[in-house]
């Protein structure tokens, strides 16, 4: 599921990570001796060049559709 918050689950004794998962507990679970990772917060600097001039181009479109739509 792109775009959602994928969490994994670390066991420390026999060094294995779980698939990614949605939710934060293993199957309602926290079993001992695990850890959860999160995933890291999303930040507009880390998307390609492209895509940030593509996303502001955009947000500048809806600015003035909006503007040229108030006036």
């Amino acid at each position: 599921m792109e775009g959602a918050a994928m969490y994994r689950c670390q066991c420390c004794q026999c060094r294995t990570t779980s698939p990614p998962v949605l939710t934060r507990k293993h199957g309602g679970h926290l079993p001992d001796g695990e850890q959860i990772v999160e995933p890291e917060r999303f930040s507009f600097f880390d998307l390609p060049r492209e895509q940030k001039i593509a996303g502001t181009l955009m947000i500048a479109v809806l600015v003035v559709a909006f503007l040229f739509r108030a006036l």
